[in-house]
Parts: C-alpha cells; sequence; structure tokens
C-alpha cells in the first residue's frame, strides 16, 4: 500500500465495495426477508452493512488531501479552493435533499438529512479544516500530519464529554438512548418528526435521525482519519500494509471494544467508539485489499467493485430514480391484481430458493444495469465529480 497506482486500485476497491453494499441495501426483494448482515443495528451494536457508510466516509477522506493539493500546486489560491469546496457540499446536500422528495414531492413529510447530505456536510468541514491548516510546499506535504491528528483526537473527546457530561433538558445525563441523547434531542427541535428518518419508530414515534445535525461532527472526524491515511500513504509511508497497518486497524478496533462499556458502539448517534471500530476496520480492510489488488487471479473477482469505486455517485442516484418503478404495479398474471416488479421477482426466486437469498437476488439483479451504466462512462472515461 505504497505510493504507486496498487494502494490507490486498493483504495478504489474499498470504495466500490462499500458502495456495492449501500445498493444491496436499499434494494431487498423483500423487506421482511433480508439477511441479519444486510439489516441495520437497531441501536447498540454493529452488523456488516453499519461499517459501509463510515468506510465510504474514510475513502472520502483518504483522497481529499491530495485533490486539495493538485488544486493548490495548479495555482489555485486558498480562496478558490475553498469556494470549490463549498460549492460541492452544496451540490451534494441539494441532489441529496431532492432524492428524498423523489417521487412524492411532499413537503410536508419530505426527511431532511440524508446519507449525500453526509457526505457533502463532513467533506465540507474536513476539506476547510485541512485548507485552514495547509502550509507552504508542494503536494501532501502541505498539509501537516500533526494539525489533523489534533482533530481527529478533538472531534471525538468533544463530542463524548457532550454525550457523558452535558445534561439534556428534561432527561439528564449521560444519554446515549434514541430517546434523551443530544443528537436525538437537537433533531427533533430543530427538524421536527415529521422531516426525520421514519423507518425506525419508538414506540411508535419518530424520534432520531441517524443522519441527524450533531452525529455529523463525529463523522467528520472519520473524514479526517481516512485523510491521515491518505497523507501518510502519499508520503511514501506504511509500505508493507500486513505488517504495520493490519496491526494498526487491529488496535482501533480493540480500542473500541475496551471502551464500549462507558461508551457504546452506535451507528444512528455516530458515538466516538464507533468511529474508532470502523476506522479500525477500514484499515484492516484496506490493508487486505492492498495485498491481493494486484495479483492476477483477484483483478476478475473484483472488477465490479474497481467499475463503482471508479464512478460512485452515478449508480447511487440512479438507483434512487429508478426504486420506485420497481414498485408500481404493473404486472398482472391471469385474473389477479397488479403486481410490482419487485413483488414478482421476490415470489418467482421463492420458486427456487429460500427467501432472503430471493431478496437479495433481486438486488443484485437491480445492480446489473446500474454496473452496465457505469462502466459504460468507465470506459469512455466520464466520470461525476460535481
Amino acid at each position: 500500500m505504497g505510493t504507486g497506482s496498487q494502494r490507490w486500485d486498493a483504495l478504489d476497491l474499498l470504495r466500490g465495495f462499500s458502495l456495492i453494499g449501500m445498493l444491496l441495501n436499499l434494494e431487498a426483494g423483500s423487506w421482511s426477508h433480508v439477511y441479519p448482515w444486510l439489516e441495520h443495528a437497531r441501536w447498540e451494536g454493529a452488523t456488516p452493512i453499519d461499517l459501509v457508510a463510515p468506510v465510504f466516509l474514510f475513502c472520502v477522506g483518504a483522497v481529499l488531501p491530495l485533490s486539495l493539493a493538485r488544486r493548490l500546486d495548479n495555482g489555485s489560491g486558498r480562496a478558490a479552493a475553498a469556494g470549490r469546496v463549498l460549492w460541492r457540499t452544496l451540490a451534494l446536500v441539494a441532489i441529496g435533499f431532492l432524492l428524498n422528495l423523489y417521487p412524492d414531492f411532499d413537503w410536508a413529510h419530505v426527511r431532511i438529512p440524508g446519507v449525500l447530505q453526509r457526505i457533502g456536510l463532513t467533506y465540507g468541514l474536513a476539506g476547510l479544516f485541512l485548507l485552514a491548516v495547509a502550509r507552504s510546499g508542494r503536494g501532501a506535504e502541505r498539509f501537516p500530519i500533526t494539525p489533523v491528528m489534533a482533530g481527529f483526537v478533538l472531534i471525538l473527546i468533544s463530542y463524548f464529554a457532550l454525550l457523558e457530561f452535558a445534561p439534556v433538558p428534561g432527561y439528564g445525563a449521560p444519554r446515549f438512548d434514541p430517546v434523551g441523547s443530544w443528537p436525538s434531542v437537537v433533531d427533533r427541535a430543530v427538524f421536527g418528526p415529521d422531516h426525520m428518518f421514519r423507518w425506525w419508530p419508538v414506540d411508535g414515534k419518530v424520534v432520531f435521525d441517524p443522519e441527524g445535525i450533531l452525529s455529523t461532527w463525529p463523522a467528520t472526524a472519520q473524514v479526517l482519519f481516512g485523510a491521515l491515511i491518505g497523507l501518510t500513504y502519499a508520503r511514501g509511508g506504511q509500505k508493507r500494509p500486513l505488517l504495520v497497518v493490519l496491526p494498526a486497524g487491529a488496535a482501533l478496533i480493540a480500542l473500541a471494544i475496551a471502551l464500549c462499556g462507558v461508551c457504546p458502539i452506535i451507528k444512528n448517534i455516530w458515538t466516538p467508539t464507533f468511529v474508532l471500530f470502523t476506522s479500525g476496520l477500514a484499515l484492516v480492510v484496506l490493508a487486505l485489499l492492498s495485498a491481493v489488488a494486484g495479483r492476477p487471479g483477484f483483478a476478475p473477482l473484483a472488477f465490479p467493485a474497481r467499475i463503482f469505486g471508479a464512478n460512485p455517485l452515478p449508480p447511487y442516484i440512479l438507483s434512487f430514480l429508478l426504486d420506485p418503478l420497481w414498485d408500481l404495479r404493473w404486472i398482472r398474471s391471469g385474473a389477479s391484481a397488479p403486481t410490482s416488479i419487485r413483488d414478482f421477482a421476490q415470489a418467482s426466486f421463492e420458486t427456487v430458493l429460500p427467501a432472503d437469498a430471493a431478496s437479495l437476488l433481486f438486488g443484485v439483479v437491480v445492480l446489473l444495469p446500474l454496473f452496465l451504466v457505469n462502466l459504460i462512462c468507465w470506459r469512455r472515461r466520464w466520470f461525476l465529480r460535481l
């Protein structure tokens, strides 16, 4: 995982695998039949699918200082670079909000936060921070590692202090629960339940949003951690990932588990232990991918992830645009009422597969047109960078 192409191949693969996980989570054949590893933990703990979003943020951070350095090296001043960061932030937030509105455009009940909004805001906060600490030099040398590490640590400490010691009005402290924690209370006060994530109610009420306001703060630490790794590799460090990066990732995982009695691992409010745990896992997987990315026998297996990882935004947007089509009831079978493509496919697949496998197969089938679109874009060198 040095400074050569293999390292970036591994990062593309990691980003691609995380995107594939996102898409499979969004496209079940039946929401009543989903493998446990494709279901999010409702509160404490983490399942494999819970790792997808933080790993993607880690990948965003890994390339962020290098893309900023190229812009500065090409003559852009800090103000121009900051303007570009802000423009991309606003574009991602706007696209995410429009996808939440689609297809009903129900302004009274539209969810305001979302995954793209989270990516955009954390990218913007981390990007502006990196520009603020940049110094003279070229390439990765523009960004000193010490301030980035300090920012990562201070974010986690400050967020833990808020959750552990700051009394929540009407609830007290410490609060790490879905009703009385600071992130949940702030989101209900700012957005209101009608504009929050409504699919996991607590006692029949919408009380939290997994991409809310305060949890964006520790999610930004995830991007900064990725930036630390990107800077380290760009400077020629960690040339033996299995000997150095793998133990470092394992140490972060062990630290998160050791601290979870004080600070539980919770994705929905993005606790500091969740950041440590998922950052460690991202390091472990990146190290393993770096060890095998250049091997001929692995390349064909990893090709879909490479295609998705090289251009992640179009398939993600396209999945949201196509999803309502799968639920339109336009398939007739004899005298029965029309059924949707999703229900028809699930019932058809269940004739030869268990229900959970049939549901997963539908998601895989949905990924095929997304892959083909991205493959065409990849071959023509069409990349949506915003």
